[in-house]
C-alpha cells in the first residue's frame, strides 16, 4: 500500500515537473520576442537621437530654449499689463506648468506624423515594424520633455521661484503619463494618415494651432464664465494641463479636472491609431516603398 502511495506521489511530481517545463517552453519564446522588441525600439531611439541632435548642439539648445522663450514672452506680457500670477506667487512657475504638458502633447503628436515616412529604409528590415518607429519616436519626445522639465524646475528653484511649493509626484506622474498617451494616440493616427494624405502633417499643424490659446496654458479655465468655460472643457488638454498644475498648486482645477475624461481620450486614440496601423499595414507598406 505504501509503495503504491509513493508511486502515485512520484507520478504526480513527474507530471507537475513536465507541466512546468512545458509552461517554460511556452513562455520562453514570448519573453525572447519581448526582449528583441525592446532592443529594436532602443536602437531606434538611439538612431533618432543621433539624427535629431547628433549633427549639431543647436538641437539640444533649441529643445530647452523653445519653452523658455514662450515663458519669457508670456511673463513680459503679464508684467506689462501689471497682471499677477493667476495662482501662486510665481508667474514663471505658472507658465512652466502650462507649457510643459502642452509641449509634451503637441511635440509628440506632431513629430509622430512623420515617423513612418522618415524611416522608409528601416521598414524594409524584417525586425522593424511601423509601431516600433512610432513608439521609439514617442519615447524620445517623452525623455526630452522630462529633461527640459527637470532643468526648468531646477532653475526656478535656484532663483527662489518655488518657495512654499510642494510638488505631488504621483499627480505629476499621472498627468505626464496620460498626456503622453494622448500625444501617442493622436500622433499614431497622424503617422498613418500622413502616409495616405500628402502633407497631412502640415494640415494637422494648422488645424490644431488654436489649441495653444484654448487649453489654459496661460489662464485658468475655471475662471472663464459659462457657457464658454463649459465649451473649453471638451478639450482634453484643459484637463491635462489643470491636472499637471494641481501637482504644484493644491486644489487647482477642482472644478475642471476630469481624469476619467482625459484617460478615455488617451486610451481611445491609442486604440484607434494602433488599429488603423494594423488594418492599413499593407497599404502603408506599399506607400512608403
Amino acid at each position: 500500500m505504501t509503495s503504491l502511495i509513493n508511486q502515485g506521489r512520484g507520478a504526480d511530481r513527474g507530471m507537475r515537473a513536465e507541466r512546468q517545463q512545458n509552461d517554460s517552453r511556452t513562455h520562453r519564446p514570448v519573453l525572447e520576442a519581448l526582449r528583441l522588441q525592446i532592443r529594436v525600439i532602443g536602437a531606434l531611439i538611439l538612431r533618432e537621437t543621433r539624427t535629431r541632435f547628433g549633427t549639431s548642439r543647436l538641437g539640444y539648445i533649441w529643445a530647452l530654449l523653445e519653452p523658455i522663450v514662450h515663458i519669457a514672452v508670456l511673463s513680459i506680457v503679464y508684467l506689462v499689463f501689471m497682471r499677477r500670477a493667476p495662482v501662486g506667487t510665481s508667474l514663471s512657475l505658472f507658465f512652466v506648468t502650462g507649457i510643459i504638458p502642452y509641449f509634451l502633447y503637441d511635440k509628440t503628436a506632431q513629430r509622430l506624423a512623420g515617423a513612418i515616412n522618415a524611416n522608409r529604409a528601416l521598414l524594409h528590415l524584417a525586425l522593424v515594424k511601423n509601431l516600433d518607429v512610432i513608439v521609439g519616436r514617442a519615447l524620445l519626445e517623452l525623455a526630452t520633455i522630462l529633461l527640459v522639465l527637470l532643468l526648468l524646475l531646477t532653475t526656478l528653484y535656484s532663483l527662489g521661484q518655488m518657495v512654499n511649493v510642494y510638488i505631488e509626484p504621483l499627480i505629476m506622474a499621472q498627468a505626464i503619463a496620460l498626456t503622453w498617451l494622448l500625444g501617442l494616440g493622436i500622433g499614431s493616427i497622424n503617422a498613418v494618415l500622413n502616409t495616405m494624405i500628402k502633407s497631412w502633417d502640415m494640415i494637422f499643424k494648422m488645424l490644431t494651432r488654436p489649441l495653444y490659446l484654448l487649453s489654459g496654458v496661460f489662464f485658468m479655465v475655471e475662471r472663464v464664465p459659462p457657457p464658454f468655460g463649459d465649451y473649453l472643457r471638451y478639450n482634453p488638454l484643459v484637463h491635462s494641463i489643470d491636472l499637471f498644475r494641481s501637482a504644484f498648486f493644491p486644489g487647482y482645477g477642482r472644478y475642471t479636472i476630469d481624469v476619467s475624461y482625459l484617460a478615455s481620450w488617451a486610451v481611445v486614440t491609442v486604440l484607434i491609431g494602433f488599429t488603423l496601423e494594423r488594418l492599413l499595414r499593407k497599404k502603408i507598406s506599399a506607400s512608403v516603398k
